[in-house]
């Protein structure tokens, strides 16, 4: 069985009081849309074909939106017994030929398309698992995917804890899938929580600080290699800072990048790897300047993001800042038996040597002196 051949339902819960928020959550607005928008787009993204949403204290408000968008709705008349009953009331309207389905409350709206599709990899690819989990640093979040043919003991369960309960009966045939989203586990039942949301969905395309330690945590990245990226960022984000009148860096994304470019350093082409991965997490700007910190194309801009995370990894040994002058000297050292690769190692300081040039001239400061912060 392979991903495209998984047939794949999603059940969308928005069927709750919405009492701690005071207003239906699943309207409320997230990055120009509403949650419920996001979370269906999520959906559609990882090609999940048959669609349900279930509502309930909120009806008119959320079939209006959802068959706006084309999507079939449900209600169930029982919302006010938990969540259970609208899961229940879910899985009833799914089509029959399902193999597996998603099963996400709307006030978790931004999992990543990303982790659908690769929850739906791993269920294809593990012969005999009845449920997927996605976690973020060691949390499980949602939505689990589930086998289709677990909905008839769904339909009947009355034990404790819900469906949670009914899955726990389920565990040894369950997988734990270790994912890079903080969407996964971040959930909006009040208003601050809402406002901490909004602040990240008009960011997600750059791997917030958490997501950087989980990616580290997937690879297994070495702690002396996560020293070394921090500096690398710390000086990266100097450098953005001091000329950005000049050249448009945003230094959040640069920082990002600078955490992660080393991220699978144990690995060959430890630069595509990182960036291949990026990509496939839907991170595609930190993925280009991740690809390129260490061999620049002849015709980058010397202030360009690459350019400066180029220049800030070459000011960086181990978890220390040097200079041109001391990089030069560990190189030699370094490379003090292999002409080829000391030749081809100063090839790239010298470039770094021009791109800092140009930062003084852009800036007014001397690079010794922007470093002299760390010293």
């Amino acid at each position: 069985m392979t991903d495209v051949r998984l047939r794949t339902g999603g059940i969308v819960l928005a069927g709750g009081l919405s009492s701690r928020m005071g207003r239906c959550k699943a309207l409320l607005e997230i990055a120009g849309s509403s949650a419920l928008d996001q979370v269906l787009s999520s959906m559609r993204q990882a090609h999940v074909e048959d669609l349900v949403v279930v509502s309930g204290f909120h009806r008119k408000e959320i079939e209006k939106e959802a068959t706006g968008g084309g999507v079939r709705t449900v209600f169930n008349d029982r919302f006010e017994e938990g969540m259970l009953s609208s899961v229940k009331t879910g899985v009833r309207a799914l089509s029959d030929d399902l193999e597996a389905f998603f099963l996400l409350p709307v006030d978790i709206p931004l999992v990543r398309p990303a982790t659908l599709r690769e929850m739906k990899k791993s269920f294809s690819s593990n012969l005999g698992l009845e449920a997927v989990f996605p976690a973020f640093l060691g949390q499980r979040g949602h939505p689990p995917l589930i086998r289709g043919d677990l909905i008839p003991g769904i339909l009947r369960w009355e034990g404790p804890m819900g469906l949670r309960g009914f899955l726990e009966q389920h565990e040894a045939s369950s997988l734990t899938l270790d994912t890079p989203d903080e969407g996964t586990v971040m959930e909006m039942d009040t208003f601050e929580e809402y406002q901490e949301l909004r602040s990240l969905a008009i960011r997600r395309n750059v791997p917030t600080e958490r997501e950087c330690l989980a990616f580290w945590e997937i690879l297994s990245t070495p702690q002396e290699v996560r020293e070394h990226s921090r500096v690398v960022g710390e000086v990266a984000v100097r450098l953005a800072n001091l000329v950005r009148d000049t050249d448009h860096v945003d230094p959040e994304l640069l920082k990002a990048a600078a955490l992660l470019h080393d991220m699978a350093r144990t690995l060959g082409h430890h630069a595509d790897v990182a960036a291949d991965m990026l990509e496939l997490w839907g991170f595609a700007e930190t993925a280009d300047l991740v690809r390129y910190h260490m061999e620049l194309p002849e015709d980058e801009p010397l202030l360009s993001g690459r350019s400066l995370l180029y220049l800030a990894d070459k000011l960086t040994s181990g978890n220390r800042v040097v200079d041109l002058r001391q990089r030069r000297k560990l190189i030699e050292k370094r490379f003090s038996s292999d002409p080829d690769a000391l030749a081809a190692a100063l090839v790239r300081l010298q470039r770094a040597r021009t791109i800092a040039n140009s930062f003084e001239k852009a800036s007014g400061t001397k690079l010794e002196a922007t470093l002299a912060y760390r010293n």
